[in-house]
């Protein structure tokens, strides 16, 4: 009996914490606006390898499984491009604060 009330409140607990992971309301997609930057490396492994430097900060590039996203990418590498996606904060080894964008969709800035 003890073993299955510990089991179901370990079960609970990580239920709550996937939960709390998940909250839409912290992620909403947004614009970005920068110079787009591919092929790069960092101490560990620890970057995305596509990064978009905006005005005050810069972000990594996620792509997932989005091939034409990922190659979409590679054709504007040094340009200025504006991503549409959803920030996420995630903490790193040699650099303290990763912001990484989950991209939805890529296209090249229009200058004013």
């Amino acid at each position: 009996m003890r073993a299955a009330l510990v089991l179901f409140m370990s079960l609970s607990m990580v239920l709550v914490f996937c939960r709390a992971e998940d909250n839409p309301k912290e992620a909403r997609k947004m614009e970005f606006t920068g110079k787009l930057a591919t092929g790069i490396f960092a101490a560990g492994g620890e970057t995305t390898g596509t990064i978009l430097r905006a005005e005050k900060s810069t972000y990594e590039l996620d792509f997932g499984k989005q091939k034409e996203l990922r190659k979409k990418a590679e054709s504007l590498n040094g340009k200025n491009v504006t991503v549409t996606g959803t920030l996420n904060i995630r903490k790193g080894v040699e650099v303290a604060e990763r912001r990484i964008i989950s991209v939805t969709a890529l296209k090249e800035a229009v200058d004013k």
